[in-house]
């Protein structure tokens, strides 16, 4: 199965507890991301996102095989989470490391 890099896209807070689970699930490398995101997206703000237009969240990422996905998206839905998590899935066609 070819790999993909699997972001989970969460609060601040639940940023770390997701990337240990990740780790503790997959066994491999995982990337934890603080962001800024600009924007108006109500569903997943609280108030004061909602004035300033400006969410903390945490970006999770991970390449992982295909077939993974499904299992690893179960385990962060069981977590016990302050907010709504969002997930993507992007196909790794090509990665490498450049010394």
């Amino acid at each position: 199965m070819p790999e993909v890099m699997l972001t989970f896209y969460c609060v601040a807070a639940d940023g770390a507890p997701l990337a240990q689970a990740m780790r503790d699930e997959s066994g491999g490398i995982v990337h934890l991301r603080s962001e800024t995101v600009f924007g108006r997206d109500f569903s997943d703000a609280c108030t004061a996102e909602q004035v300033a237009g400006q969410l903390d969240r945490a970006a999770v990422a991970l390449i992982v095989p295909g077939n993974a996905v499904d299992a690893l998206v179960a385990r962060v839905a069981a977590l016990q989470r302050s907010g709504p998590v969002r997930w993507q899935v992007t196909p790794v066609l090509a990665a490498g490391r450049i010394a």
